[in-house]
């Protein structure tokens, strides 16, 4: 009984959500691609196929649903049956899930003025009825018993999630790890959904596909599933208001591994559709703007989806070398204070002189030099932790006048008596530590040398090394060997950049210092220095024993 309870009050804060105005993830997604992603699937054709089921998880208004039931519509006006004689199978075709209340009557409304094209207005109400479900499908009792999963599942940050459906969400799900969003359980839901030969189809960020917080998904579809096709829509607007990730379309089946089709960035139209469709059932149908391989998907690793070259010489450097930390460069991101506005201030501000250290953002770097900075970040910790605050009166006054906008961040109600300390800690040692800065987000590689006198705040990563010359490194780095590894383990956001976040320089494969021969030493540093790209390829073909085919995928 209690189990009961707690599951009907998970599901009243689920609905209370979904009919609030907080955040829930809601991007609509075009009509076009909708259009599409029920031809590719197969769905299109299957729709008056005895034993068609179709889920859309998270219906919105209603989008995906309205597509179908104007395809199912006009398939019917065009065939020699009666709306009668397919209403048991059309009240059965669908289900479609919302948190939102006024989603659902949105979606109902549009869709009952279409099947009344051709039912009655009794069949009409019944199908309506029976296809919508203002319900949480992540907490609902699915089986296993659809052919097709669709739709455009909600990108909602976990700190948007109510607790209470956080806690019940990782709980439920084994993909929602680390800091893994929502669709991610959607994902895992709407493929357990799928009955065998079953086929998903989702709209979605890709992030998923190569960041950590994916690596339970990605094994999960290894373990029971095939990776049909992956379509990045890259500086695309496949929705109907702007979003800061790039989407791509993935289809997935619950059947044995095979190949995946792999389409870069097309221009999405009723003849691409065709063509993906038939190429998906018939090998013999390729293309030279599609790409079919059979090694996508290997257990958790990211899924990687460039050329064949670039990822055979990722693959023999990731086999010969070790990784940038293992190599002794350590990685590190810079500080993040909870309130740059509080905690950024200018060199001559009037606290003790010990709480203020000179800081760099991506913003003095942008240009790949460091443009001098007259900023400091505060220190609120020492050798021993957090400060005490009474011993430093200046940096008391100073931070109490920001007490409402300090107290009221997470950190701070986790820890009241600490409400003034910045969310990362600032390390002094690594301030005046030779490094390389690299800002988090570009379109290229960018690695900027500091000898020691900034410490990074949260836009920037960098390096510290005691074997690796930096400036060597630094050579090795801007050469393409970074890019290339970076490019194929990150995925791009708005804007077409990259993040280049220490999960992805981890990735990097660089030789032990002492396996670098003197002379060669001697040049890299001599490069970097220079800023000589040209040269820095040259001498890392040598360095990592480059073929000339590997010399053309990274530029030499």
């Amino acid at each position: 009984m209690l189990s009961t309870i707690q599951n009907n009050e998970t599901h009243k804060a689920s609905l209370a959500w979904g009919n609030s105005g907080a955040e829930k993830g809601e991007v609509f997604t075009k009509p076009e691609i909708v259009s599409f992603m029920l031809d590719t699937s197969g769905l299109s054709s299957a729709l008056l196929i005895d034993g068609t089921r179709i889920l859309e998880p998270s219906c919105g208004q209603g989008e995906f649903v309205i597509a179908i039931a104007k395809a199912l519509v006009a398939q019917i006006s065009n065939m020699d049956v009666s709306p009668t004689a397919v209403f048991e199978h059309t009240k059965s075709l669908i289900k479609a899930f919302d948190i939102s209340l006024s989603n659902i009557y949105h979606a109902k409304d549009s869709v009952r003025e279409i099947l009344s094209q051709i039912f009655s207005f009794e069949q009409t109400s019944i199908i309506v009825e029976s296809w919508f479900v203002n319900e949480d499908f992540l907490l609902s009792d699915t089986l296993p018993e659809y052919t097709f999963v669709i739709g455009n599942p909600p990108y909602v940050r976990i700190e948007s999630i109510p607790s209470v459906l956080l806690k019940k969400y990782r709980n439920a799900f084994v993909t929602m790890k680390e800091r893994a969003d929502l669709y991610i359980a959607f994902y895992e839901k709407g493929l357990s959904s799928l009955k065998e030969n079953g086929t998903l189809s989702y709209i979605c960020t890709d992030r998923w596909v190569k960041n950590s917080y994916g690596s339970a998904l990605r094994k999960f579809i290894a373990d029971g599933f095939r990776l049909d096709m992956y379509i990045d829509l890259y500086g695309q607007s496949a929705f109907q208001s702007s979003v800061l990730t790039y989407p791509a379309i993935t289809q997935i089946s619950k059947r044995k591994l095979g190949e995946t089709l792999i389409i870069h960035n097309p221009d999405i139209n009723p003849e691409l559709g065709e063509k993906v469709l038939r190429s998906l059932s018939d090998k013999s149908v390729v293309w030279p703007e599609a790409v079919k391989r059979k090694d996508v998907v290997n257990g958790s690793k990211p899924w990687l989806f460039g050329g064949a070259d670039e990822l055979a010489l990722i693959h023999r450097l990731e086999t010969m070398f070790p990784t940038i930390e293992e190599a002794g460069c350590k990685v590190y991101i810079g500080a993040a204070t909870g309130n740059n506005k509080a905690y950024i201030v200018q060199n001559d501000l009037n606290i003790e002189a010990c709480r203020k250290l000179p800081v760099i953002k991506a913003a003095d770097i942008r240009k790949g030099v460091i443009t001098h900075t007259s900023t400091s970040i505060i220190n609120t910790y020492d050798e021993n932790g957090v400060i005490n605050l009474e011993k430093f009166p200046k940096l008391k006054e100073y931070l109490e006048s920001f007490a409402d906008e300090l107290k009221v961040r997470h950190i701070a109600k986790n820890t009241p008596k600490h409400w003034f300390k910045t969310i990362d800690r600032v390390y002094p040692e690594r301030a005046v530590a030779e490094k390389l800065l690299i800002p988090d987000i570009k379109s290229e590689l960018t690695v900027v040398y500091d000898q020691g006198e900034y410490h990074p705040n949260n836009s920037i990563y960098y390096i510290i090394s005691s074997l690796w010359d930096l400036k060597a490194l630094k050579a090795v780095l801007i050469s393409g060997v970074g890019q290339l590894f970076v490019e194929r383990y990150s995925t791009r956001i708005s804007g077409g950049n990259l993040r280049f976040q220490a999960q992805h320089l981890r990735r990097i494969r660089l030789p032990h210092w002492q396996d670098v021969p003197q002379e060669m030493r001697t040049q890299l540093v001599e490069v970097a220095e220079q800023d000589d790209i040209r040269a820095a390829k040259e001498l890392v073909s040598v360095l990592y024993g480059l073929s000339e085919k590997e010399k053309q995928v990274l530029g030499c």
